[in-house]
C-alpha cells in the first residue's frame, strides 16, 4: 500500500512538471506565437561623415608626438649620430682631426680641436632637418668646447721673474748642557 502511494505521488509530481516543461519550450519555438521585437528608429545623422585621415597623415602624427623627455632624448641622439656617422669621414675633416692629434703642445691641441669642433658641428647643422635637432647639436657643440677649455689652470710666471734665494747667515751654535740627574734620598 505505501508502495502504491509512493508510486501514485511520483507520479503526479513527474507528469504536471514535464507538461509544463514542453509548452514553454514549444511556445518559444512557435516564431508566429512570440511577440515581435520592438526596435527603437535610428536617430537620422546630422552633418557630413567624419573625415577619417590617410595613413601618411596618420604616420606624421605619431612622429611628431613626444615621447616623453627621456624619449625624445634618445631620438635626438639617434639622429645625431646618424647624422655624424655620414659626415665625419669627410676628407678635411680627418685631416682637421689628425692636423689636431700631432699638435705637441696642449695649448695648440686645443686650439686645433676647437676649429675641428667647429667645422664638424656646422656641417652638422647645416644637414640636419628639424629645429629640435638643430637645437640638439648646438647643446653637443657647446659641451664640446667646453672640453677644450683650460678653466683650472693658472698662467705661472716666467722664470727670469722670480728672484734668487739668498744665502742664509749662520748663527753661532750655542751648545745645550744635559740636565744634571737627580741626587739619592
Amino acid at each position: 500500500m505505501i508502495s502504491r502511494f509512493v508510486l501514485l505521488t511520483t507520479w503526479l509530481l513527474v507528469v504536471p512538471v514535464s507538461v509544463f516543461g514542453q509548452e514553454a519550450v514549444s511556445s518559444s519555438t512557435n516564431p508566429q506565437a512570440s511577440a515581435t521585437p520592438q526596435t527603437s528608429p535610428t536617430p537620422p545623422l546630422e552633418g557630413p561623415a567624419p573625415r577619417i585621415p590617410a595613413i601618411d597623415e596618420l604616420d606624421q602624427a605619431f612622429k611628431q608626438t613626444s615621447l616623453g623627455k627621456a624619449g625624445d632624448e634618445v631620438r635626438l641622439h639617434a639622429q645625431w649620430r646618424e647624422l655624424s656617422n655620414r659626415i665625419v669621414s669627410d676628407p678635411d675633416l680627418v685631416a682637421a682631426r689628425s692636423k689636431a692629434e700631432k699638435m705637441k703642445t696642449d695649448l695648440t691641441k686645443r686650439q686645433q680641436l676647437r676649429l675641428y669642433y667647429a667645422m664638424f658641428y656646422d656641417r652638422m647643422r647645416a644637414q640636419a632637418a628639424s629645429p629640435e635637432l638643430k637645437n640638439y647639436i648646438d647643446t653637443r657643440k657647446n659641451q664640446h668646447m667646453g672640453l677644450t677649455a683650460q678653466n683650472r689652470v693658472r698662467p705661472s710666471p716666467s722664470p727670469a721673474a722670480t728672484p734668487k734665494p739668498k744665502a742664509k747667515i749662520a748663527a753661532p751654535k750655542v751648545e745645550a748642557k744635559a740636565p744634571e740627574p737627580p741626587l739619592p734620598q
